[in-house]
């Protein structure tokens, strides 16, 4: 289900896509995922974004994260630098993310009250990320490269007309979800609402984009979001700011170069 992980991210972390687009009757799931996935897993061929993370647990008790995300696309792949700049007790620690065409995206991780940098793999990819609703797994693309899509009913979230797409894993017992089902607003392929369900058909967590924006070119992201769990608490995504045209060496993408 490699497209629709991927999507979600795209939402979490600032979708840009044009605003011309329309509405088409005629189109396929596949088609409808491929145009709102028009770029890469954060939205943006090359950029950085400041992002504030708050993670509320289910008594309502709040913590915050701020991350400095930087992410580059060439070579028909994704590299994704996470590092964390507040609080001041995880600042340093980064995380970084290269999708693999061929099978599982790889992913390390700097820690740097030991200066160490570990690979997450096996179970680890099933932990929360940061404490978060968001698990390792979550954030890898690999999983909606192997799916069945299929067009639902087009539907309406408030005043915007939605296509409705469900992916179903070809690989079930790989997948933490049973199925996903995106609603992607028409005018802007943008996905207002992705709701994840596990292997016994029951809702375990919902993305909502909360915030919609437009920069000065025009284009459309994503300003805010929140996955929330069906079994309580929740995690909102705040783009602090947003910057789609700075230049990132391959340098920082390097693995060995975590941490320095």
């Amino acid at each position: 289900m490699r497209k629709l992980f991927a999507l979600m991210m795209m939402v979490a972390l600032g979708s840009v896509v044009s605003s011309q687009a329309f509405a088409d009757e005629d189109l396929s799931a596949d088609e409808i995922i491929d145009r709102a996935m028009d770029r890469n897993a954060l939205g943006f061929e090359t950029g950085r974004a400041q992002v504030t993370m708050l993670v509320f647990d289910r008594a309502g008790e709040q913590r915050e994260r701020r991350l400095d995300v930087r992410s580059k696309r060439d070579d028909d792949r994704t590299r994704t630098l996470m590092s964390l700049t507040a609080p001041a007790e995880v600042r340093g620690q980064a995380f970084l993310f290269v999708e693999n065409p061929d099978g599982a995206d790889d992913m390390w991780m700097y820690v740097p009250a030991f200066d160490v940098v570990r690979r997450v793999e096996g179970s680890q990819r099933r932990a929360a990320f940061l404490g978060s609703h968001f698990t390792f797994a979550d954030l890898e693309s690999r999983d909606l490269r192997e799916a069945r899509y299929r067009r639902l009913s087009d539907e309406r979230i408030g005043d915007h007309a939605v296509y409705v797409v469900e992916a179903r894993p070809t690989r079930p017992q790989e997948s933490d979800y049973g199925r996903v089902v995106a609603y992607v607003r028409q005018i802007d392929f943008i996905p207002l609402r992705v709701r994840f369900y596990d292997k016994d058909g029951d809702l375990d967590k919902t993305l909502f984009a909360e915030q919609i924006n437009t920069d000065n070119t025009d284009s459309t992201y994503i300003e805010q979001m929140s996955l929330r769990s069906e079994q309580g608490g929740y995690t909102r995504i705040r783009i602090d700011a947003l910057d789609t045209g700075v230049e990132l060496p391959d340098s920082i993408f390097d693995r060995n170069e975590l941490g320095r």
